[in-house]
């Protein structure tokens, strides 16, 4: 895993990355409408994690 969000290159705070255990990341509690996938490149998709300010944005001007 990447340590950049694919959305907006920032730190994506991803658990796993920093060495927590399984289960205790931010992300294991948050809920990832489907069509913010869509903002991810091909090529970055399932290689890093976005981060919980472009997810919290997304929601917002989503209306999630």
């Amino acid at each position: 895993m990447a340590k950049l969000c694919p959305i907006c290159g920032n730190d994506n705070q991803c658990g796993n990355e920093a060495g927590k255990p399984h289960g205790t990341c931010w992300c294991d509690t948050a809920g990832f409408p489907e069509g913010i996938f869509q903002l991810i490149p091909d090529e970055q998709r399932g290689k890093s994690c976005i981060c919980p300010d472009c997810l919290n944005k997304y929601k917002k001007e989503n209306q999630c």
